[in-house]
């Protein structure tokens, strides 16, 4: 069950997964709990979507909305109607980096180096 379902909300966007046909054309919901800007971050709570993933579905919605309104162009004019918001990063902090015993990312990293690097890998993700 997801957030939006257990408070009961009328409208929301489905997740990735659910969404099915031209239900797309109103919205996709990419969150993941516990993913972050790394790839392993959240890893020892189970599956999770971390960002470059989730960036691959994206990529997956905008070939899908060009099938179904029938180009590229049309799809990007459509996907500019969207809100996009994306909040990450502090799982990378709580379900990585402050858990030493688990991951290795604060024996590798100051915390400043730490930050750096997100920030290098954020960037990346988003080129």
């Amino acid at each position: 069950m997801f957030a939006a379902e257990l408070l009961r909300f009328d409208l929301y966007n489905p997740p990735f997964a659910k969404t099915e046909g031209s239900e797309i054309l109103d919205g996709v919901n990419y969150a993941s709990g516990s993913a972050g800007i790394c790839y392993n971050s959240g890893s020892h709570l189970g599956d999770r979507i971390y960002l470059g993933r989730q960036l691959e579905n994206h990529q997956s919605t905008v070939s899908r909305i060009a099938n179904l309104v029938g180009n590229t162009t049309s799809a990007e004019k459509h996907l500019n109607k969207w809100l996009f918001i994306v909040g990450l990063g502090s799982n990378d902090y709580i379900n990585n980096y402050l858990l030493p015993e688990i991951y290795h990312s604060s024996h590798l990293y100051a915390p400043s180096q730490y930050a750096t690097a997100l920030i290098d890998q954020y960037s990346r993700h988003l080129r």
